[in-house]
C-alpha cells in the first residue's frame, strides 16, 4: 500500500531545516512558512483568534472576550506585512463607538481592501439583543482606520440573532442572522448590504432558504464572492442532515435569487466558503464512523451547480472532526480536523489540512497538514493568495493567530 506524502508543518522554518538535514533530502519538506502574529493582549481567555480574515498582506483578527471597556466587550486588530522587514506588525486596534460590557465585539470579522466589518454578536433564544455589524474604513492619506457605519436590520420578523457571521467583498457585505436551534421558532436569514457612492451602507436584499426549517435553521454561516453567496442551514440538535444554499445576483435587475440547494450535509454547525465557481461545505459528522468530510460544489458551463468532490483526510479517524471549519480560494482548500480519535483523552491535537486541485487528474488531493501542536489551533480560518490566516482561541490561554504562506 502506498504511503501518504503528507507533510506536517511546524511553527519554525528552522525546525524544518533541521529535520530535513537529519532525515535526509525528500523526507521532510516545508510547503509553507508560518508566522505567529504579535499578541496585543496576553490575558487568558481573551479569545483573540476567534475570528480571522485576510486580504493580501493585511490581516484582521477578532478578540471577542477582551476586556476593553468592560468584561467581554471585545476588540479587533489589524496587521500588515511590512515590506522592508517582512514582519507582520499591528497597525490598528478597532473598537466600536458604543463599546460596552458583554458586547462580544469581534465575534466575526471580514476584510476587503480598505474596508473592514466587525460584528458584536450574542446569541439569544427568547429575548432579542442589540447585535450589530460595524464598518471601518482606512483613510488613504493618514492610514488611520475609523468607524463609518453601524449596520442593523430593519426587519421586524422573529428570525434570530443578527450579525452571527459576516463576509465582505469590496463594497458589498453579507451578514447572517442565525436562527434558533432550540425549537426552530426563529428561522434565520441573511442580508446583503452595499456601500453607495455617497459612502452610506444600505440594505439591498434579505435572503432565506426555500426549504424552510425542515431542511435546517438558516444563517449558520455565510460567505460572499462578487455576485454569488452561500449560506448554510444546520439542523443542530435534530441530528438530521442540513442544507447549503447558493444565491446569485441578477446583474440586470440587481435581485438575488436562490440558484441551488444541496441537502444531506451532515454537521451540527455547517461551515461554508465560496470563491469564484466553487463552494465548500464542512461535514464533520459525515464519512465512515463520523470521521468527517468536506463537499466541494462547482458551477458548470451551463450555470448549474453540481458536486465536484468530497474531501477526506488521507488518514481518517473515527469522530475525527474533519470539516469543522473550511475555506477555499482558487485551487486550494483548507479543512480543520483532528489528528487523533476524539474518544481519546490524551494527545488530542487540532490541525488544518491543505488540499490542492490538480488539473491533470481533475482531482483534489491532500498536500500537507499545518500543525502547531495545540488543541485550540484552527478555531477560525481564512484563505487568500498566497496567505492563510488561522486563529487559536482558548478559554485557558491567551489567543493566537498564525499567518501561513501556502505554496
Amino acid at each position: 500500500m502506498a504511503k501518504s506524502n503528507r507533510t506536517i508543518l511546524s511553527t519554525g522554518a528552522l525546525l524544518g531545516a533541521l529535520l530535513g538535514a537529519l532525515l535526509g533530502a525528500g523526507a521532510w519538506s516545508a510547503h509553507a512558512q508560518i508566522f505567529k502574529l504579535p499578541q496585543p493582549d496576553t490575558t487568558a481567555g481573551n479569545f483573540f483568534g476567534v475570528s480571522v480574515s485576510i486580504d493580501g498582506t493585511r490581516a484582521l483578527v477578532g478578540a471577542s472576550a477582551e476586556n476593553v471597556c468592560g468584561v467581554n466587550s471585545g476588540a479587533a486588530y489589524l496587521f500588515e506585512l511590512d515590506p522592508e522587514t517582512r514582519e507582520w506588525v499591528e497597525r490598528a486596534k478597532l473598537t466600536p463607538s458604543d463599546c460596552k460590557e458583554g458586547h462580544f465585539f469581534g465575534r466575526a470579522v471580514a476584510l476587503s481592501g480598505d474596508h473592514a466589518v466587525v460584528t458584536a454578536y450574542r446569541p439569544f433564544f427568547s429575548t432579542a439583543l442589540s447585535n450589530a455589524a460595524y464598518v471601518f474604513e482606512r483613510d488613504p492619506d493618514t492610514g488611520a482606520w475609523r468607524e463609518t457605519a453601524k449596520l442593523t436590520t430593519r426587519n421586524t420578523e422573529e428570525e434570530g440573532a443578527f450579525a452571527a457571521t459576516v463576509s465582505l467583498d469590496g463594497d458589498r457585505a453579507l451578514i447572517t442572522a442565525a436562527g434558533d436551534p432550540s425549537g426552530g421558532r426563529y428561522g434565520g436569514a441573511a442580508y446583503i448590504f452595499e456601500r453607495e457612492p455617497d459612502g452610506r451602507w444600505r440594505q439591498k436584499a434579505r435572503l432565506t432558504g426555500s426549504g424552510g426549517t425542515r431542511y435546517g435553521i438558516f444563517g449558520t454561516d455565510g460567505a460572499l464572492d462578487g455576485d454569488r453567496a452561500v449560506v448554510s442551514a444546520s439542523t443542530y440538535f435534530r441530528e438530521k442532515p442540513g442544507s447549503v444554499y447558493i444565491f446569485e445576483r441578477d446583474s440586470t435587475s440587481g435581485t438575488w435569487k436562490e440558484a441551488a440547494r444541496f441537502g444531506d450535509i451532515k454537521d451540527f454547525f455547517i461551515s461554508v466558503d465560496i470563491h469564484g465557481d466553487r463552494v465548500i461545505a464542512g461535514e464533520s459528522k459525515g464519512g465512515r464512523k463520523a470521521s468527517g468530510e468536506a463537499s466541494i460544489f462547482r458551477r458548470n458551463a451551463e450555470g448549474r451547480w453540481e458536486r465536484e468532490a468530497k474531501l477526506v483526510p488521507d488518514q481518517p479517524y473515527d469522530d475525527g472532526g474533519f470539516g469543522t471549519d473550511v475555506a477555499i480560494h482558487g485551487d486550494r482548500a483548507l479543512v480543520v480536523g483532528y489528528d487523533e480519535q476524539l474518544s481519546f483523552e490524551f494527545n488530542i491535537d487540532r490541525v488544518v489540512y491543505v488540499f490542492r486541485y490538480e488539473p491533470d487528474t481533475e482531482a483534489w488531493e491532500q498536500s500537507h497538514i499545518i500543525d502547531v501542536g495545540h488543541v485550540a489551533f484552527g478555531s477560525s480560518i481564512d484563505l487568500g493568495d498566497p496567505y492563510a490566516l488561522i486563529g487559536q482561541a482558548s478559554e485557558q490561554e491567551p489567543g493566537a493567530a498564525y499567518v501561513v504562506r501556502i505554496h
